[in-house]
């Protein structure tokens, strides 16, 4: 895992009233081959765990204080778990890109949190079987073929009493995830619309608040 093959810089990200340190790619543009995915029918995947999506910034703004130990599931550039591992959290991060680790590893250092794991795993296929207070996923969905196995993740690694919390721009249509995924795992849902601003227009963004069905 190493961040020195990227152009960086350390940029400040205000979550609520909270200045949070976070390392991100100087210049992503320059990492997004266009030509390459518009060309053929399998692109590379451009580097969308270094972008900062504003799912992730209202995940971060929604993190509680004292949350005890933390999951973040594909994880990106972290920027919720950091908001959490700042606050005094066990967070442990996931994400199969390694290089994104580095950069949460870097930004966890910035911010003083040394409670922190990096783990380099599919969201849907994690290989320890550990349950967190709080499991919190930012836009993780994406791909309709892993809404079972996310909400399966989840379920599997609530510790009684848990909640997850996780943000839904909705980029694709996930009304089964919420439907079918969540109740066929065991659990249960609340969302609230949260709008932001996404290079200068109104997104709206769902808060969703998962717990183990009762």
């Amino acid at each position: 895992m190493r961040v020195e093959k990227f152009e960086r810089e350390l940029r400040t990200v205000v979550v609520g009233r909270e200045d949070i340190l976070l390392w991100q790619v100087a210049d992503l543009e320059r990492h997004v081959d266009r030509a390459a995915l518009l060309a053929g029918d399998d692109p590379p995947e451009p580097p969308y765990w270094a972008h900062v999506w504003s799912g992730a910034y209202v995940l971060a703004t929604a993190v509680p204080p004292r949350c005890g130990a933390v999951l973040e599931l594909g994880c990106g550039l972290g920027l919720p778990g950091v908001t959490a591992a700042r606050r005094g959290a066990d967070v442990t991060f996931v994400d199969r890109i390694p290089d994104a680790l580095a950069f949460v590893r870097a930004s966890a250092a910035a911010n003083g949190a040394a409670s922190v794991r990096l783990v380099a795993a599919d969201a849907t296929r994690l290989p320890f079987a550990a349950r967190f207070d709080l499991v919190l996923a930012a836009e993780l969905l994406y791909d309709r073929d892993a809404f079972n196995p996310i909400a399966r993740t989840i379920a599997s690694h609530l510790a009684p009493g848990g909640r997850a919390l996780l943000t839904d721009a909705g980029r694709i249509d996930t009304r089964v995830f919420y439907d079918d995924a969540l109740p066929a795992a065991g659990l249960r849902w609340h969302a609230t619309a949260h709008t932001v601003r996404e290079e200068g227009l109104p997104v709206s963004v769902a808060l969703v608040e998962i717990r183990t069905a009762r």
